[in-house]
């Protein structure tokens, strides 16, 4: 996909934290067996996820110290889901309220660094500081 050959090339080290964030998203969207694993409202946005982080990279020319500022927004919450998958563990219990805080974090992306796309589901930092 192109997302992934703009991530291999070389980087600007000012970008170096948006690049980093993207990577590791993209990671977490794109992986062995997501097509099964993902559910299928979510597996639709992909396209919109993908065009949203090709925007933020577009975005970066000019504007590293708003993509910076709104990572630091996002940050939090994505560490916050990130422990709380690694607290529930495989065990074969799923999680359905941390599932949706997960594809609510992917809608936050789009609204924090995409905005023109639009997301699926209303969503703010605000809300999802309070989600648990």
């Amino acid at each position: 996909h192109a997302v992934a050959r703009r991530l291999k090339g070389a980087v600007s080290p000012a970008w170096i934290h948006a690049v980093t964030d993207l990577r590791e998203q993209l990671s977490h969207l794109i992986y062995p067996g997501f097509v099964t694993r993902t559910p299928w409202f979510w597996l639709q946005q992909m396209p919109r996820y993908l065009a949203a982080m090709e925007l933020r990279m577009d975005k970066l020319q000019g504007g590293v110290e708003r993509d910076q500022a709104n990572l630091r927004q996002f940050r939090p919450l994505w560490e916050e889901y990130l422990q709380r998958r690694e607290q529930a563990g495989g065990g074969g219990h799923h999680d359905a309220a941390l599932e949706e805080y997960r594809w609510l974090l992917e809608e936050l992306r789009v609204s924090l660094f995409a905005q023109q796309l639009g997301t699926r589901r209303p969503v703010s930092v605000k809300r999802l500081s309070r989600f648990f």
